[in-house]
């Protein structure tokens, strides 16, 4: 029998139960281990799960990562000279939080030949001197601090071959579910919101992209699970107070029927990204549906708002695929 071990940080989540619930129901060893369990001892040399080890496995399914790439890299680091388990997800073989950012997202997108929304990448007050060089007739409109004069005055020398204009979209490169991502109509909503998150720029060491805004009634949630796409939901928001169409942020979820292209697309969109489980956010710049752009590819996506609108048994999915890779392997 294929043994899976599934690695989370936090709490027990609801989608974690229900991947569990689906694994015995498909008579699948399954095993979820908190990183909390990963314990090291040099007198000893070996990386523990705290009676467990990680080379006993088949499959290891790093679900989330986050904060916990230090014992990733530890459990990695332990299987060395040992016979290796599948790594899922292929981006965690590396070791490196930084391909779990958006950011590295956008390039790597890019370089696989998929459009994804006009992005750039910096320190806020770079974003902010950027954009403030696109709209000169507003260059002082909000200079009434001695920072926001001297961002003011360098905005005159920085070239730019951009089209882009407000509003745009300030995006957390490590964020999720919709959080830190924020919305600037105008220059002087920029300046404001760069201010209020430059503490945790410059004290938690999080970084930001600014992307151009895309007019949308809804975007598109394709659930990836290998090489084959499950399905689709359409995801709308519901307040003219909410740009944000994810159903953690109140967003209508329902079923949604994509051309096979997209299907394809969100599948090498997955791919390029390093991520084998993967909710892969389209949208599109036409009403015609014929100009997708991928938001971004998330790993370890959540599917409650997928299995409600679709009825697919996204759980029971996982599972199955987590537990044929052990045969694929051997094929």
């Amino acid at each position: 029998m294929t043994k899976i071990a599934v690695f989370f940080g936090g709490k027990i989540s609801r989608h974690l139960v229900l991947v569990r619930k689906a694994a015995k129901k498909l008579g699948v060893e399954l095993d979820l281990i908190s990183y909390n369990k990963v314990f090291f001892d040099t007198k000893s040399g070996r990386v523990e799960l705290k009676g467990k080890d990680a080379a006993d496995y088949d499959v290891l399914f790093f679900r989330t990562t986050g904060k916990h790439w230090e014992e990733v890299d530890l459990i990695l680091e332990s299987l060395k000279g040992k016979k290796k388990p599948i790594i899922v997800d292929p981006i965690v073989e590396h070791g490196k939080p930084s391909f779990a950012r958006k950011a590295w997202q956008m390039l790597r997108l890019t370089e696989a030949g998929i459009e994804v929304p006009r992005t750039m990448y910096g320190s806020l007050w770079t974003l902010y001197e950027y954009m403030c060089n696109l709209t000169p007739q507003n260059i002082f409109s909000s200079a009434h601090t001695n920072a926001s004069r001297v961002a003011a005055a360098r905005c005159k020398n920085i070239l730019s071959e951009s089209s882009l204009h407000f509003p745009v979209i300030i995006k957390g490169s490590g964020g999720n579910r919709g959080e830190r991502v924020f919305k600037a109509n105008n220059l002087e909503e920029l300046e404001k919101l760069v201010r209020e998150l430059r503490k945790s720029e410059t004290e938690d060491g999080r970084r930001y992209m600014l992307q151009e805004y895309i007019e949308n009634d809804g975007d598109y949630r394709v659930l990836v699970i290998g090489d084959k796409a499950l399905g689709a939901m359409k995801r709308s928001s519901q307040s003219q107070n909410e740009f944000r169409n994810n159903y953690s942020a109140g967003g209508k979820v329902e079923v949604a029927q994509l051309p096979e292209e997209i299907y394809n697309l969100a599948v090498k969109a997955a791919k390029s990204c390093g991520i084998s489980i993967a909710g892969v956010d389209v949208a599109f710049r036409d009403k015609e549906g014929k100009r997708p752009v991928v938001w971004e590819v998330n790993k370890g996506p959540q599917f409650k708002g997928f299995m409600r609108a679709t009825g697919i048994d996204a759980p029971a999915e996982i599972v199955k695929y987590l537990a044929s890779l052990k045969d694929s392997k051997n094929s």
